[in-house]
């Protein structure tokens, strides 16, 4: 074997390396903008969060916000649905739009089909409180500012039966001893 014939082999693999190296960074960059747009979801979904909380326990700005958006009908039907005052309902309101900011955040980082059919389980369950399942099919903070295929997702799975019995049913004792 001469120089040129080892020069030529050592290009090859200088060059199958380089392809190699490019191939590997692109996937990198690949995934780094997936995780980067995950946190700024995430971050987001828990500003929003962190802004019901806030709305539900200042009741100067729970009451502004009535006015200002022209709620005052829709937390007047709301509350007498569930005999509540209209703040109590604007504030029970504002409460449900937490969770489904939280459950979104949820449902756009899942990455495993456990914690996909944890939130499928949950799904069932919640979204089919009497007061929830109004604010979720009712209210004008819910669903508009959510993603479709979220909102998709907990339309479909909320027709489901829960496996873990309804809200107010007592919990199946599985594996317990009721004489104890």
């Amino acid at each position: 074997m001469n120089w040129d014939a080892i020069g030529a082999i050592g290009e090859t693999i200088g060059a199958l390396a380089v392809v190699i190296t490019l191939a590997y960074l692109a996937v990198q960059i690949r995934v780094s903008r997936s995780v980067a747009a995950d946190a700024n979801r995430l971050t987001r979904t828990n500003g929003v969060r962190e802004w019901c909380l806030f709305v539900c326990g200042n009741d100067k700005m729970l009451s502004t916000l009535i006015k200002a958006h022209g709620m005052e009908g829709y937390f007047d039907v709301f509350g007498k649905a569930f005999d509540l005052p209209p703040e109590e309902a604007a504030r029970l309101d504002f409460m449900h739009q937490y969770f489904f900011w939280l459950h979104y955040g949820q449902y756009a980082s899942t990455n495993d089909e456990k914690s996909a059919e944890e939130l499928r389980q949950l799904a069932r369950t919640f979204y089919n409180i009497p007061s929830i399942k109004y604010s979720w099919e009712n209210s004008p903070y819910g669903k508009t500012f959510l993603e479709p295929d979220f909102v998709s997702f907990i339309d479909e799975v909320a027709k489901q039966k829960s496996q873990g019995g309804n809200v107010g049913e007592a919990p199946p004792n599985k594996g317990m001893n009721s004489d104890a």
